[in-house]
């Protein structure tokens, strides 16, 4: 084997670890606040319920 093909496939495990272990970091950590600041929704169900 090429030194070039053995640095390509290191290299795409390292990239592979890497997606793996950022999925499964966001899969097992949950938000602290998940509710945003400027969210408009809370309003516009405010206004729905005074307009029915």
């Amino acid at each position: 084997m090429d030194w070039q093909t053995i640095l390509a496939w290191a290299l795409g495990v390292a990239a592979f670890i890497y997606v793996i272990r950022n999925f499964m970091h966001q899969l097992k950590s949950q938000e602290i606040d998940p509710k945003c600041e400027d969210c408009p929704a809370p309003d516009l169900m405010a206004k729905r319920k005074i307009l029915d």
